[in-house]
């Protein structure tokens, strides 16, 4: 293999696949970066056999090949060569030669026969959207997936494809995100997935607005190629829960507010919560809502907010964490929440296809 290659673009590869690349590999070739030179460009690839990422980067190919390197030490070199263009080579020896014109750098790595496959080739009945629309999706549901490990399905989010609809659900039993969009599909029936949340957060990292995802859900894989970036996931086994059923039917007794107004008073009032005590109370009244916190070893908060409502009088209480996440993630204006009774869930519901389901807490919690 013998290519050259920007400094510039073969660091911004190598920031791209870095982060699934294991700290302590359980196999040494984990700990070391795939390069391919072949059609004119550079590929690199990571994985933890869990997640792999691999991206393209132009390169001026005098010799096709492959090998792999050692992912930190080849990194940080990157890193610290001065900008322009770079002359990588390697020899039988899985020897690898970076020129540049300060200096001449030399590193051993292992055969590229070793290095897991990773790559995914086109799928025809991939969804298409937009990366943009696919990242505001799961910044209004990724906060909701569930960190218990004794509930492994809860730990990554639902993918739903059924014709031209795409869905995304999380939970963690005691809050429930959903939404859906339109999307380009020719595949047939309904496919499900539970994407694990690493690979879910990785792929947010990715994403660039304005530029296309196909997303390819097989047996046991989710393949998500981003143009020039290509992220293959595991997917988890088992059944997520039949979440049809805790939807409630809307309630026309809704609390309207503005967002902000909302976000920054549940923040502050938080600040009165502690883990034995956690809820944050609502006290509902014609057109206002009093929101207050009182803990005996820390004291006691409450403010008064002008809001929208004319349903019945009642107290509930909430965790403000949950709240805090479903508003930051919304957009600016005004919130409608529907609170049909202390008992029961207060639910988001909005026109364009979003649901945020959160369930109440004892007032003395």
């Amino acid at each position: 293999m013998k290519i050259k290659v920007s400094q510039e673009q073969l660091h911004k590869g190598i920031q791209t696949i870095s982060s699934v690349i294991p700290n302590k590999a359980t196999l040494p070739v984990l700990s070391h970066i795939l390069l391919e030179a072949k059609d004119g460009a550079l590929r690199m690839a990571g994985t933890d056999l869990e997640i792999g990422i691999s991206c393209t980067v132009p390169a001026e190919v005098t010799d096709e090949g492959a090998t792999t390197v050692p992912a930190k030490r080849f990194g940080d070199l990157v890193k610290e060569l001065p900008k322009g263009e770079l002359l990588i080579s390697t020899r039988k020896n899985n020897q690898t030669t970076i020129e540049c014109p300060q200096g001449l750098f030399k590193v051993l790595g292992l055969p590229k026969e070793e290095f897991p496959r990773i790559y995914a080739d086109k799928d025809k009945e991939a969804v298409s959207m937009d990366q943009g629309v696919l990242e505001a999706m799961l910044n209004l549901t990724t906060f909701a997936v569930s960190h218990d490990e004794s509930r492994y399905v809860l730990n990554g989010l639902l993918f739903i494809v059924k014709g031209g609809d795409i869905r995304f659900v999380a939970t963690d039993g005691r809050r429930l995100a959903s939404i859906e969009r339109k999307c380009k599909s020719i595949s047939k029936g309904e496919h499900r997935a539970i994407v694990p949340l690493k690979a879910v957060s990785e792929l947010r990292r990715l994403l660039q607005e304005g530029q296309a995802a196909e997303i390819s859900i097989k047996e046991s894989q989710a393949v998500f190629d981003l143009g020039n970036t290509q992220l293959i996931t595991r997917l988890i086994e088992g059944k997520f829960p039949d979440f049809e059923r805790v939807i409630p039917d809307e309630s026309p007794q809704k609390l309207t507010i503005s967002k902000d107004t909302l976000l920054s008073a549940a923040r502050r009032i938080s600040l009165w919560a502690t883990q034995e005590s956690p809820s944050i109370r609502f006290d509902l009244k014609a057109n206002n809502l009093v929101v207050s916190k009182q803990t005996p070893e820390v004291g006691d908060a409450h403010e008064e907010l002008k809001a929208k409502y004319s349903g019945e009088e009642f107290s509930v209480g909430f965790n403000p964490d949950y709240l805090i996440d479903v508003l930051k993630a919304l957009p600016d204006g005004d919130v409608a929440i529907e609170l049909p009774g202390p008992d029961r869930p207060g639910v988001i519901r909005t026109k364009d296809q979003y649901l945020y389901i959160v369930l109440p807490m004892q007032l003395n919690a």
